[in-house]
């Protein structure tokens, strides 16, 4: 039992880390309600289970420092660019303007490279020992995870939507959606580089 807290735990742990999906569930929160931003989440956690399943099927195949890490990671900062560039136009609220498409959200989570080197050297190999010890302990561990993942990401939507009215009411609203734009395009820049130079060596 207290294997299966301390996994719901990490999973709970890594949703609450800074990151692009954060900062797009802030942003939708801000815009659109807590409500609405559930959706990322669960788009996010879609295209994370997807990434977790690949990499304890294949057992931790690849090394971490794979060139296909690196080509997932400069697909991923492309997608954050067009993001920022969207936020970096918003003058005000328009809620009708998906900037958060389910398509996005959900290429955002599967193609961060990051996440993948995140779960092939650490989640993948406690995966396999959970495995070893409870049958079909791999699987059980990733919906552990997710399911500690989700809760964690939900209770920020949830208080995110506390912020919302002052916000709303800041009529320097724009400010707000570039200073996230320029936070879109610093993660962005960071994968980049990342990848870049893992290519170049």
């Amino acid at each position: 039992m207290l294997r299966f807290l301390e996994v719901l735990f990490l999973g709970f742990l890594c949703g609450l880390i800074p990151g692009p999906v954060v900062t797009a569930i802030f942003t939708e929160t801000i815009r659109k309600g807590w409500k609405s931003a559930r959706r990322i989440v669960f788009w996010a956690a879609t295209g994370e289970l997807i990434m977790s399943v690949a990499c304890v099927a294949a057992g931790g195949l690849l090394h971490p420092e794979s060139v296909v890490f690196s080509v997932l990671s400069m697909f991923g900062a492309l997608i954050l660019l067009n993001l920022a560039w969207d936020l970096w136009k918003v003058e005000e609220i328009a809620e009708e303007e998906p900037l958060f498409s389910n398509r996005r959200v959900f290429f955002l989570s599967l193609l961060n490279g990051m996440a993948w080197i995140f779960w092939i050297t650490v989640c993948t190999p406690q995966a396999v020992s959970f495995g070893q010890e409870v049958r079909g302990g791999q699987w059980l561990f990733i919906l552990l995870f997710e399911l500690g993942w989700v809760a964690s990401t939900l209770s920020l939507c949830y208080l995110f939507g506390f912020f919302r009215p002052y916000f709303q009411s800041n009529k320097k609203l724009h400010l707000l959606y570039r200073t996230i734009a320029l936070l879109f395009a610093a993660f962005a820049l960071k994968l980049a580089i990342g990848s870049a130079s893992a290519l170049l060596a």
